[in-house]
């Protein structure tokens, strides 16, 4: 088994899942759900965007826009540790689509994991869709794709495609 291999699942229904740290909160998302997992670079400011976006950074020429998974989730603990050690969790686009990344404390492991179905009503917005079984506790398991709605989504969508080039993340709002 090589060094970055996942062992052999003991039951059929494990997935792997990434072991996240959000304002201090452990927590897991799939890792289907991710496309890469990247260190927090500097962020430029995007003009006129909306309170939610941390900013912006060019990931081979794209923008990508920063979302701080703690305000999605509207947790107030404090991040842990330096944000030099913070990670992004870039999201899967379809061709066309805008770029989006979350930001996270800190991308603690990569394990396999069973879910168990949580009891019906116990999910916040229905973010959470299971729990694990982790370091004799459970973790929630977030549904990446809940975590912004339908609306908000096709907002961002349409605010980030009117300002996706590297040129619209530098320069100054432009009077509409």
């Amino acid at each position: 088994m090589s060094a970055t291999a996942l062992p052999m699942p003991d039951s059929p229904a494990a997935i792997p899942v990434l072991l996240i740290r959000v304002a201090g909160q452990a927590m897991a998302v799939r890792q289907r759900d991710i496309a890469e997992i990247l260190p927090l670079p500097r962020l430029a400011a995007v003009p006129e965007a909306p309170p939610i976006l941390a900013g912006a950074f060019s990931l081979g020429g794209t923008a990508v826009f920063v979302l701080p998974m703690s305000h999605l989730l509207a947790l107030a603990g404090p991040a842990e540790g330096t944000a030099l050690y913070h990670h992004l969790l870039l999201l899967p686009a379809q061709r066309g689509e805008a770029r989006f990344a979350l930001r996270v404390d800190r991308v603690t492991d990569i394990v396999l994991a069973e879910p168990q179905p949580l009891p019906k009503g116990e999910s916040f917005n229905d973010c959470v869709e299971a729990e694990i079984g982790q370091g004799g506790g459970l973790l929630p398991l977030l549904s990446v794709s809940r975590l912004i709605t339908v609306y908000e989504r096709e907002r961002l969508q349409a605010f980030a495609l009117r300002d996706s080039t590297r040129a619209a993340i530098f320069r100054p709002g432009e009077p509409g």
